[in-house]
């Protein structure tokens, strides 16, 4: 039998989007092997990824200065236990970011040192052509934020850690209940007075009280923090609790799809229960919904210059999700920033909905300040 193991790592970067420094540790270890790493450990009982990351970047490197950045997706792969048993390891990797480089690495643990590395000297450093391709998909989120530039938010951390440290108290009576972060949040593009902050929450019965308690946690934290954020609540069937219409529905759907690629789980353990619903995708159905909800926006009556932007900016939303569709049904593993769908189409016979990518993306880009 495979002994199976689930743990969470992050990579660390300093703030300089422009010239980042990437933490990596030298470990030697129990049989003598040399390797050089990032921080991660194993999960302990009802701890959910995101704070096990920070925890065992602490715990490894001595590094508690640390901010969420972005969530970087999951790592599955196969080994050879310490005993010779196999086992398998499913990791899920954080960004994080920091203005202090003064680490202290575990030696009780094998890690004899601590490094910052310049990206390039870091990819060539890594032990394991696995965390080779996490560090990418790092540097790639880090590389769109400096080409404006746009910092990390610290205060999108502080509003994400609040949450996950409180929501694992509130749902500790529902051991299959989870909360995730998902959308730009999760994705790393989040734009500090442009982006909403997007939860949710699966095997939670709506009326409990552990769900009234999460509204109130997310209400009040971003109300501390100035951002627009909101929880959605998954049913038995992949929908939307709040029985708002198809969009939601399909919108819900999607999001759960994405957990562990770019829906990160931040409170509680395990993920929803698949149904039916939930693994049934027509790409043609969910594209007309999307399609006829453009539609419904277009042709409102737009009395004020704010309700005319606001239109604008959900119909451009509708084609960002209109192009995230069509890349996970071709590619469900494909991460769902703008720059790789736009990546993911280029083989697509449809030039000008690449370019409305495109566009639409750098237009997100200068969005805080247009």
């Amino acid at each position: 039998m495979i002994r199976r193991y689930v743990s969470a790592g992050a990579i660390v970067a300093t703030e300089n989007l422009s010239s980042p420094q990437i933490l990596l540790l030298d470990q030697v270890r129990k049989t003598g092997e040399r390797q050089t790493v990032a921080p991660k450990g194993r999960l302990e009982p009802g701890e959910a990824p995101l704070i096990a990351a920070k925890r065992e970047v602490a715990e490894e490197a001595g590094l508690t200065d640390t901010h969420y950045s972005a969530y970087l997706g999951q790592d599955a792969y196969t080994f050879t236990d310490n005993d010779g048993a196999p086992a398998a390891k499913i990791v899920d990797w954080f960004l994080f970011t920091t203005s202090s480089t003064a680490t202290t690495p575990a030696r009780d643990e094998g890690f004899v040192q601590a490094r910052w590395l310049e990206a390039s000297a870091a990819r060539q450093a890594i032990s394991h052509p696995q965390l080779q391709q996490i560090l990418d998909r790092a540097l790639a989120v880090i590389s769109w934020r400096a080409a404006h530039p746009l910092p990390f938010s610290r205060n999108l951390s502080c509003l994400l850690h609040e949450v996950a440290a409180t929501a694992e108290a509130v749902i500790a009576e529902h051991p299959e209940a989870g909360v995730g972060l998902c959308g730009s949040a999760a994705r790393g593009d989040f734009i500090e007075g442009w982006s909403d902050v997007d939860f949710i929450a699966w095997n939670l019965p709506p009326t409990s009280a552990a769900a009234t308690s999460l509204h109130e946690i997310v209400s009040e934290a971003s109300r501390r923090q100035g951002f627009r954020a909101s929880l959605r609540l998954a049913d038995n069937h992949g929908g939307d609790t709040r029985r708002l219409g198809l969009l939601y529905d399909m919108k819900m759907r999607m999001v759960l799809r994405r957990i562990g690629i770019d829906t990160a789980v931040i409170a509680g353990a395990g993920t929803p229960a698949p149904t039916d619903a939930s693994e049934l995708v027509d790409l043609a159905d969910d594209v007309a919904i999307l399609h006829e909800f453009a539609v419904t926006c277009l042709t409102a009556s737009h009395h004020k210059e704010s309700e005319r932007k606001d239109t604008a900016r959900r119909v451009l939303s509708v084609l960002s999700n209109t192009g995230r569709l069509l890349v996970e049904h071709q590619a469900k593993e494909v991460g769902l920033r703008l720059a790789e769908v736009v990546e993911a189409l280029r083989d697509w016979p449809d030039i000008e909905l690449k370019s409305l990518l495109g566009d639409y993306d750098a237009y997100r880009r200068a969005g805080a300040t247009i």
